[in-house]
């Protein structure tokens, strides 16, 4: 798939260099620093109880070239660290072909960002959003590695009354000692996988952009089918199949940004050398709010609710297991404050306070499931 990639990176540069118009090629980028603390509990998989981190950060340089009216070609390259995720790597972000037949029909092919929800394919760009840290139950941390882009084709195009289209369908990344590997491994008591892979995965996407002007109503879904191995305490393989249905309705009116978004995700999965045959069943949904006051302040608030079961709300499969029922949950209400201090430079603090543990690391002795976490960042953008 690396090939893949490579390949066609290769032959539509080499495209656009056999037509070579400087006017045509646009190259941008963006550098944040971040830094999180909380009181209690460790959050996105980072140290942020303790002193706080600052293992917050992002940088990414991308170039796009219209080599026609029809075909585009663009890559980015992105390196991010979040505490024990990324780690400043640098990687293809994304790297791929457009091709715009019609209005209602354009063709991708390469590392595409996936349509997913409404925030997705925008959500490494920080100056587009007010929040610093998108709400979880939609745009997980833990899951963004799966979910941010796919490799392989896509369709997109607009359709007659307002609607949007997008499908894409391969691979995607699976990273077994980040992630979702860390989450999975948590919700199942097993660590130190050693080996990841993905067998396909798809994703679809509408938007409807209603009579009634600034209001869009949007579905998506997702799913992948992969596989994670590990030799502790003895080789296993965990096989699973994750499957995801969004919801999706945002509301624009002059600088009012109301957003609410609700989502089912099912992961069936196996473990052969156990027995091990279940499911798991999350469910997440929030209410978003943001207002631009000026040309240099914005503010908003959300609130953010999740379940690792949504059949176990209460968490009384965690109470049997003598673990804290609030592993069950995780409730979020953020307040962010967004200052533009001027067209390439802009500064955000953010305040959560939290209800819950799940998907959070605590103090086994002394479990508090009442906390707060800070969080600060600033981002420069060309």
């Amino acid at each position: 798939m690396k090939k893949f990639i490579l390949a066609t990176i290769f032959i539509c540069f080499a495209t656009t260099a056999a037509a070579f118009d400087m006017e045509s090629i646009q190259i941008h980028g963006f550098l944040s620093q971040g830094y999180l603390k909380s009181d209690t509990n460790d959050a996105l998989f980072a140290d942020t109880s303790s002193n706080g981190t600052f293992e917050f950060n992002e940088f990414g340089l991308n170039i796009v070239s219209q080599v026609n009216d029809d075909l585009r070609v663009g890559i980015q390259l992105l390196s991010r660290d979040m505490g024990d995720i990324g780690n400043n790597e640098v990687e293809i972000d994304w790297a791929y072909g457009d091709y715009n037949y019609r209005n209602w029909l354009g063709l991708r092919a390469g590392k595409m960002k996936t349509p997913y929800g409404l925030y997705n394919q925008s959500r490494d760009i920080d100056a587009a959003r007010t929040c610093i840290l998108l709400p979880s139950s939609i745009y997980s941390e833990g899951f963004r590695e799966s979910i941010s882009t796919t490799i392989g084709i896509g369709a997109y195009g607009e359709l007659p009354g307002g609607v949007e289209y997008q499908a894409v369908y391969g691979t995607t990344q699976l990273k077994e000692d980040e992630g979702i590997a860390n989450i999975m491994g948590g919700l199942m008591g097993v660590s130190g996988f050693s080996d990841s892979s993905v067998d396909w995965a798809y994703a679809g996407d509408l938007k409807w952009s209603t009579p009634l002007d600034g209001l869009t109503l949007g579905t998506s879904t997702l799913g992948y089918k992969a596989s994670l191995s590990s030799d502790t305490p003895v080789h296993f393989d965990l096989d699973f199949e994750a499957e995801s249905y969004i919801a999706s309705v945002e509301f624009v009116y002059g600088d009012l940004t109301l957003a609410s978004e609700y989502q089912i995700l099912t992961v069936d999965y196996t473990i052969s050398a156990f027995n091990v045959d279940d499911k798991l069943d999350f469910e997440g949904y929030y209410f978003l709010a943001s207002y631009r006051i000026n040309d240099w302040l914005e503010v908003g608030t959300y609130y953010n609710i999740e379940y690792t079961d949504k059949d176990d709300r209460d968490g009384d499969r965690y109470k049997e297991k003598g673990e804290p029922a609030a592993k069950a949950w995780k409730k979020d209400f953020a307040l962010t404050t967004r200052f533009d201090i001027n067209d390439n430079m802009v500064f955000k603090l953010e305040g959560h306070l939290m209800d819950g543990l799940a998907t959070v690391e605590y103090d086994a002795e002394d479990p508090d499931d009442d906390w707060y976490m800070l969080a600060a960042k600033v981002t420069f953008s060309f």
